[in-house]
C-alpha cells in the first residue's frame, strides 16, 4: 500500500458534523418519528375527537425533541466524534489510519482498517464509518484532500479497499 499523509492539519465545524449526523439519523429513523404523529391525525379524523390533534402535537413538540436530545447525547458527545472536531493531521499506511492531534490532551490515534465499516464519498466530504456504534464517523473534508495534491477519488478508492482487507 502506498502511504498517504494529508500534509495540513484540519478539523470540521462542530455544526458541521452535527448537520451530517442529524441527516443520517433522520434518514434511517424519520418512519418511527412520524409514524405517531399520523396515527393521532388520522384517529382524530376518524373519532371526530379534537384530543388526538392535541395528543399528536404533543408528540410533536415534546417527545421527538427528547427523542433527539438523546441521540445528540448518545453520538454527539462521544469520543469518536471528537476526533472529527478537533485539529489534526491524517496519515493512511498499512496499519490503519493515523490522528495526530495538535491538541496536547488528546493522544495520537491508530483506527486499524478492521475498525473501519465502510466510507461514504457526497456532499463536501468523505465519511469513514467506524464500527464503534452505529452513526459514528470521521469527518474528511475534500478541500483538505485537494490541498494535500492526492485526487479526491483515488483517496476514497484507497481507503475503500484499505478497510476491505
Amino acid at each position: 500500500m502506498m502511504r498517504c499523509e494529508l500534509k495540513d492539519a484540519f478539523s470540521v465545524s462542530t455544526s458541521l458534523y452535527l448537520r451530517q449526523l442529524g441527516r443520517l439519523y433522520l434518514r434511517d429513523r424519520w418512519p418511527w418519528l412520524v409514524a405517531p404523529f399520523v396515527l393521532c391525525g388520522i384517529l382524530s379524523a376518524a373519532l371526530s375527537d379534537v384530543r388526538w390533534v392535541i395528543v399528536g402535537l404533543m408528540i410533536l413538540f415534546i417527545a421527538i425533541p427528547m427523542i433527539l436530545a438523546l441521540a445528540y447525547i448518545n453520538y454527539a458527545l462521544s469520543m469518536e466524534a471528537r476526533w472529527s472536531v478537533l485539529s489534526k493531521t491524517l496519515t493512511l499506511d498499512n496499519d490503519g489510519l493515523l490522528l495526530r492531534f495538535e491538541d496536547d490532551r488528546m493522544h495520537d490515534r491508530l483506527i486499524p482498517w478492521h475498525e473501519i465499516s465502510g466510507i461514504k464519498v457526497g456532499g463536501e466530504s468523505i465519511l469513514v464509518m467506524l464500527k464503534v456504534r452505529h452513526y459514528t464517523f470521521l469527518m474528511i473534508p475534500f478541500t483538505v484532500i485537494e490541498q494535500s495534491g492526492i485526487p479526491i477519488q483515488q483517496f476514497a478508492r484507497q481507503l475503500a479497499i484499505e478497510s476491505k482487507k
